[in-house]
């Protein structure tokens, strides 16, 4: 839900702009998967809707509380979907620009001389030569660059780390594009069960125009026992760190939104803590992209 809220909040204040293509696999069939979609299509903004997605439940019943519209004429939407074991053809309209997914290599291997990849648009691929070598100049480069840990507690051990593999500002190997998973990273959880610490993960572009992605953990971590200590807790490196870190393209209005919260008593949520986050991400990376 605050991933949507992310998207939704972001497009209605034009901080998405037409470089940046949101890609989302729907979970839920939920209203707010409905007016993030509507305002995507009020406001103009580039966006994709996977029509088989493999995650939760959205797919497994046709009939929706909370249907989407008919974007079969409206050019701003890009059809995509998952290159899975469900796949079919007719999950997309070739009349327009179409993303295929494709993390299978067999499968790849088994639609190189079909017409959709003769006719799809972009295919996303993680970045291997031999997928690479089948979509040729259709690629677009799809990578998790965040790195999953089992507890939240070990990004203390990582603290800070380079974020994307391939340089966003310098596509190489003839990829057309790339794309990411943001700070949330590729893997699912349908539920999450609750942790004893709790992290902010905020992206950053250095003087050399490299991504790094920093981790500001709790330290209050022995029992599940004070989730608003824990935030502040964290929260406190990170108003500590951004004095010296955080200045002119990375200063956006999402990260100064969540700092501020280090001048009052009240915990926003873990779900708002991530809206903010994502957001930060999505407007320092449109600067970067119109910089």
């Amino acid at each position: 839900m605050y991933d949507l809220l992310a998207l939704k909040e972001l497009c209605e204040n034009n901080q998405l702009g037409p470089n940046i293509i949101p890609i989302i696999e729907p979970v839920r069939d939920s209203k707010e998967l409905q007016t993030t979609v509507n305002t995507f299509l009020k406001c103009n903004q580039s966006f994709s809707v996977i029509s088989n997605p493999q995650v939760s439940v959205y797919g497994l019943n046709d009939t929706k509380l909370h249907p989407l519209p008919d974007m079969s004429a409206v050019d701003n939407f890009l059809p995509s979907a998952i290159l899975a074991a469900d796949f079919s053809t007719d999950y997309l309209d070739t009349n327009k620009r179409t993303l295929l997914i494709a993390k299978n290599y067999p499968l790849l291997k088994a639609y190189q001389q079909t017409d959709l990849l003769k006719n799809v648009t972009n295919v996303l691929i993680p970045e291997e030569a031999r997928l690479h070598e089948i979509v040729g100049d259709k690629a677009v480069s799809l990578t998790d660059p965040l790195t999953f840990v089992k507890h939240v507690e070990d990004y203390k051990l990582l603290e800070d780390e380079y974020f994307q593999p391939a340089s966003w500002y310098n596509q190489i190997d003839n990829y057309d594009g790339f794309g990411d998973y943001s700070m949330v990273g590729s893997f699912y959880f349908d539920k999450e069960m609750p942790s004893r610490a709790i992290a902010l993960h905020i992206i950053y572009v250095t003087k050399d125009g490299s991504l790094r992605i920093h981790h500001f953990v709790s330290d209050s971590n022995e029992s599940m026992r004070g989730q608003k200590e824990k935030f502040f807790e964290a929260l406190n490196k990170l108003v500590q760190w951004s004095k010296n870190h955080i200045n002119g393209i990375n200063n956006t209005s999402a990260l100064q939104e969540l700092l501020a919260y280090n001048q009052q008593d009240k915990f926003p949520g873990l779900g708002t803590v991530k809206k903010l986050s994502l957001k930060h991400h999505f407007q320092l990376m449109k600067r970067l992209l119109e910089y």
